[in-house]
């Protein structure tokens, strides 16, 4: 009775250890670029003015950079953000069976994407300090440690912001710029003003 005690207990843990492993290894994996294009691949504007930006995407001189789930997953805690992935994952995959980025319009689903999938917590997880400075005496009156102390003070009140409601366009440069051109159907030539023309007719 002890031996089989000890092999089931030695088993159960090698297969705890695999799972938690190899678990890790899938999350790691499907976390950032190339696999999140597979269902990004429509998105391809908005992935390119990530990759150009200077701060947070591959632009960084100095190599560091923000994968895609650092900044669109939760990271407070691991349920949330297993669940919201598994939660994103199906949808995404969805949209792109069902779809047409055609008829995307991207200007008008920016705000609800900034509000829905950006997380407070994923840029606390790198910028927490922030928070830090702005109670220290010797930053309180800088202009950003006055934002971040209006930050904390409204948390978890009808007036809450989040890191975005200020930092708008973190993580993707021009990208306004970027989805208005994609939107604009304006002739930028003779033979795209006549076939127009043509399409109205």
């Amino acid at each position: 009775m002890k031996k089989i005690i000890i092999i089931t207990a030695l088993v159960s843990f090698c297969v705890t250890l695999v799972f938690v492993w190899g678990g890790a290894k899938v999350v790691k994996a499907t976390g950032d670029a190339p696999f999140c294009g597979m269902c990004h691949s429509w998105d391809g504007l908005i992935a390119q003015t990530h990759i150009q930006d200077p701060i947070h995407g591959n632009a960084n001189p100095k190599g560091v950079q923000a994968t895609c789930t650092e900044c669109h997953l939760p990271h407070s805690s691991l349920i949330a953000y297993l669940g919201i992935k598994a939660r994103n994952g199906v949808a995404e995959g969805w949209t792109v069976l069902t779809g047409d980025a055609s008829k995307k319009d991207w200007l008008v689903n920016r705000e609800h994407a900034r509000k829905n999938y950006t997380y407070d917590s994923s840029c606390l997880a790198c910028h927490s300090t922030l928070l830090e400075k702005a109670n220290q005496e010797a930053f309180k009156d800088e202009p950003s440690s006055k934002m971040h102390l209006k930050y904390i003070a409204f948390k978890e009140t009808k007036e809450a912001m989040q890191c975005t409601s200020c930092h708008k366009f973190v993580g993707h440069k021009e990208l306004g710029e970027t989805l208005f051109q994609h939107n604009d159907t304006s002739p930028t030539s003779w033979d795209e003003w006549e076939k127009q023309r043509k399409e109205k007719k």
